[in-house]
């Protein structure tokens, strides 16, 4: 039986701090600390899907956070070679060589210069095929989606409501606003709550179009852009409702119920 070591989560990112020694290496890319056990000893099994958070940080940047609302396979994240070596119930802080995550194409910001990140993982429940199956039922994912929603909100200090979609400005503009007919020049970066992001204007491209003209851009970044300023930068948070809804994307991107962020710029107004 496994004895029950109890940790207070503002001590995890603490606790990653310390000797390297203290750490179990899983391989040249992960090296974790257990920091709480449970006493059932359920371990993971091939083809589980698991309910967890999950949180990475870059410095002082969160730039990856799942929340233990929904399951998921893990086999199709980098995690899985830690996730395969944990027990229900288990906490554990991690450190992770960045380029892992590089090699498995897991588009998160990587732009602060770290040697390695440190993570956090708490399992929660490994559920088989079929239980998760009865989980995904008997869940309402609109619900789900507030709730995650809700949480994520509660991480910025200054946002507005505006007509359905949350706004942070981080630069304000100055000048001409947006309105309809005028021809914008647009900068932007589009993530899903936990940080994965799903779409950009790389580097130096823009993306330019007419304000107003149906069918260009969703719902959301509608409402959002109408009087921003020339060269305002802001964070938009886009519920489903007004994104891509029950169904989501018709390219299957971006699954139903599911919230969008932007790191949205506007560059030029004409």
């Amino acid at each position: 039986m496994r004895r029950v070591f109890l940790a207070v989560l503002l001590l995890f990112f603490f606790a990653c701090k310390r000797e390297k020694k203290e750490f179990k290496v899983v391989d040249e890319n992960f090296q974790y600390k257990l920091l709480a056990f449970d006493e059932h000893d359920k371990p993971f099994k091939k083809n589980n899907f698991v309910r967890a958070s999950i949180k990475l940080v870059a410095g002082t940047d969160t730039i990856f956070n799942k929340y233990e609302s929904i399951s998921f396979n893990p086999e199709n994240t980098p995690f899985y070679t830690l996730i395969a070596d944990l027990y229900e119930g288990d906490s554990i802080c991690f450190k992770l060589n960045p380029n892992y995550l590089k090699e498995h194409h897991f588009n998160v910001d990587l732009t602060n210069d770290t040697l390695l990140l440190d993570g956090y993982i708490k399992i929660y429940e490994f559920l088989t095929i079929e239980k998760n199956d009865e989980f995904v039922a008997k869940n309402d994912p609109e619900l789900i989606e507030q709730l995650m929603l809700t949480r994520y909100l509660k991480s910025f200090k200054n946002i507005k409501k505006r007509n359905g979609v949350y706004v942070s400005i981080i630069q304000k503009g100055q000048g001409i606003s947006v309105e309809s007919g005028r021809t914008l020049t647009l900068k932007y970066k589009a993530t899903f709550i936990d940080g994965i992001e799903f779409d950009s204007t790389h580097h130096q491209q823009f993306f330019e179009y007419t304000y107003g003209t149906p069918n260009q851009i969703i719902e959301g970044l509608d409402v959002a852009l109408l009087g921003m300023k020339n060269k305002e930068k802001s964070k938009i948070i886009i519920p489903s409702q007004l994104a891509f809804g029950d169904k989501g994307s018709s390219t299957g991107i971006v699954p139903p119920f599911t919230t969008l962020v932007y790191d949205l710029e506007v560059i030029d107004i004409k």
